[in-house]
């Protein structure tokens, strides 16, 4: 094979090698681009579920903590009610 076919053939691998070496660093460019991108994306999204479960927790403990004190007879004759059950049946098994 003569010197200037194998040149030939050497250069077209060389730069056959340099279009794959610049395709693939683009290509690694945008999926990095992407997975940033998407990471940025899930933060925000994160915080903003924290925040908003965070608020509907203080909303439900004040409505929790008003229906308490609005009732607090009803409360404290329901827990009287169910300390003396824990007690009979206590009471009672130690009997049997």
């Amino acid at each position: 094979m003569p010197q200037v076919d194998v040149d030939k053939i050497v250069g077209s691998i060389r730069e056959s090698a340099a279009n794959v070496r610049e395709k693939s660093a683009d290509a690694v460019e945008d999926v990095a681009d992407k997975i940033e991108d998407a990471l940025e994306k899930a933060g925000t999204e994160g915080r903003k579920l924290q925040r908003e479960v965070k608020e509907e927790l203080a909303r439900r403990w004040k409505q929790v903590d008003r229906v308490g004190r609005e009732n607090a007879f009803v409360m404290a004759a329901g827990a009287l009610a169910v300390g003396a059950l824990i007690g009979w049946l206590i009471a009672r098994d130690r009997r049997d």
